[in-house]
């Protein structure tokens, strides 16, 4: 990148703040306006700009930030039955292990049988707003054609890059995670066919520069990327810390979106909140579609990793987004998807990291409906046209278990 960037340096005016972090609005159909000969050339060339501006399916009447947040788990579709209803499983209470009807359920080595169900806060039954619950591939790429997408964060966000990469047909292994961290090195998957979409991981665990992590300063000057996802919470820091290391990296997210700007770009940028480990987790054997009764298990049972904080921490991030004056943001609340379901998690001696993808497809389903809603025609056409200065060919072995080193890693040292 041509640009250094600062921590302060180009941090828009309040008064070019722009929040979207919540889609609150209902989107509402417009009046046709009758035109006369003399001015239909004019209001043609306006309407044509208007439509280029608008979100390809601006008339329908998208879920909310709100609506997501208060879903719920429920049980697949059965490909077999001819029935269009998504069958609500009764999971408002824990299933426990040795439970006559689950005793022999293994979450871990069976195929995943929910999804997460979007619900209206003050009736949850009410999902009539529009949310597709399943990651729709072709609608992703697209919609992110010729994007490079950048995830910074941890082991949790490495889940949701794994997730995003099989969702469009791509192959990586936990293995690659692995090398990269110990070389800190980019991990780059070039998807969707000829869209050409990027995704790029880096390792950072708690937004620092410490140890393995690499500088989120060096990340944005080796490769600009065209959006940004970014988290930090489950190594959990101290709340002075944690508010230093929130401050310098929104400084960044800042100025990267400041480049933006400057090269007429749009670049979503993603928070996603952090989900608890659970205790004793494989005493669960499915969903738990009660967040009260899950909080307050984390909060009798915080296990050796602070687990009991994560929710006052995430709290701490969302102030901080809210304060920061980044000129757009949205948020991916995989606290609430997560926290519910404590089946997945990889071990009894790791119920932090999940064993099926469930829950990360669910944060990129999330991503895909944000993107859905507020991606114009215009900035898919801006996207689509950019030329980076930089190498986005693929590092990754074809078998998807290595990088592949005969690949010029050097742009993506740290």
């Amino acid at each position: 990148m041509s640009k250094e960037l600062k921590q302060s340096d180009n941090i828009p005016h309040e008064n070019q703040i722009v929040k979207n972090h919540v889609v609150e609005d209902k989107m509402e159909q417009q009046q046709p306006v009758a035109l006369s000969p003399v001015a239909s050339s004019d209001v043609a060339k306006k309407q044509q700009h208007q439509e280029m501006n608008a979100t390809p399916n601006k008339m329908k009447n998208f879920c909310t930030r709100s609506d997501i947040r208060h879903g719920k788990w429920v049980g697949k579709i059965n490909s077999t039955n001819s029935s269009t209803e998504t069958a609500v499983m009764p999971m408002h209470a824990p299933n426990l292990a040795g439970a006559n009807s689950s005793q022999n359920y293994d979450a871990c080595n069976a195929p995943d049988m929910y999804q997460w169900q979007v619900a209206n806060e003050k009736n949850e039954n009410d999902s009539s707003c529009e949310f597709q619950q399943e990651f729709n591939s072709e609608l992703f790429c697209d919609r992110m054609k010729n994007t490079v997408i950048l995830f910074i964060g941890d082991s949790i966000t490495w889940e949701m890059y794994e997730s995003l990469v099989h969702l469009t047909d791509g192959h990586v292994d936990k293995r690659v995670h692995n090398r990269a961290i110990q070389r800190k090195i980019a991990i780059v998957i070039n998807v969707c066919g000829d869209n050409h979409v990027t995704l790029i991981y880096r390792w950072n665990k708690d937004l620092s520069n410490k140890g393995t992590s690499v500088a989120i300063e060096n990340m944005l000057n080796e490769t600009f990327p065209t959006m940004i996802v970014l988290n930090t919470g489950a190594h959990y820091q101290s709340d002075i810390v944690y508010h230093e290391r929130m401050d310098h990296a929104l400084d960044l997210i800042a100025g990267w979106q400041s480049m933006c700007q400057d090269r007429n770009l749009p670049c979503p940028f993603f928070w996603r909140t952090t989900p608890p480990g659970i205790f004793n987790c494989k005493s669960f054997t499915r969903p738990v579609n009660n967040i009260t009764m899950m909080e307050e298990h984390v909060a009798s049972n915080p296990g050796a990793y602070n687990w009991n904080h994560f929710r006052h921490q995430n709290e701490l991030a969302l102030q901080k987004l809210e304060s920061s004056g980044l000129s757009s943001y949205n948020i991916i609340d995989a606290y609430e998807v997560g926290i519910q379901r404590p089946e997945l998690q990889v071990s009894q001696a790791d119920c932090l990291h999940h064993c099926q993808p469930a829950a990360a497809d669910a944060y990129n389903t999330i991503m895909l409906h944000y993107l859905q809603v507020n991606r114009t025609l215009e900035d898919m056409s801006k996207i689509a046209k950019y030329e980076y200065s930089y190498n986005r060919t693929t590092n990754i072995a074809l078998s998807g278990i290595d990088v592949d080193w005969s690949q010029d890693t050097t742009p993506y040292l740290s």
